[in-house]
């Protein structure tokens, strides 16, 4: 079922704004942790263990949904 983006209510394209980077970054982040898996078992770079963490840490809350509204996120960079 195809929905004309004019049909939808403004809180409906957020949400979905909102999905689309979740799904994103939860990509980029499995891609990012791939390749320095790759790299470590190459011992072709050491990866700093508070990094790893952080990349752990953001990977299980984009998985969880736990994430920024748009609202948020655009009053943050709007700073």
């Amino acid at each position: 079922m195809s929905i004309a983006l004019k049909e939808l209510s403004t809180e409906q394209v957020e949400q979905l704004i909102e999905r689309t980077i979740d799904r994103r970054l939860q990509v980029w982040l499995e891609q990012v942790l791939d390749a320095l898996t790759v790299a470590d078992d190459e011992e072709k770079a050491n990866l700093h263990p508070e990094f790893a963490e952080s990349l752990r840490r953001s990977l299980a809350q984009a998985r969880a949904g736990e994430g920024a509204e748009l609202k948020s996120f655009r009053e943050q960079i709007a700073r």
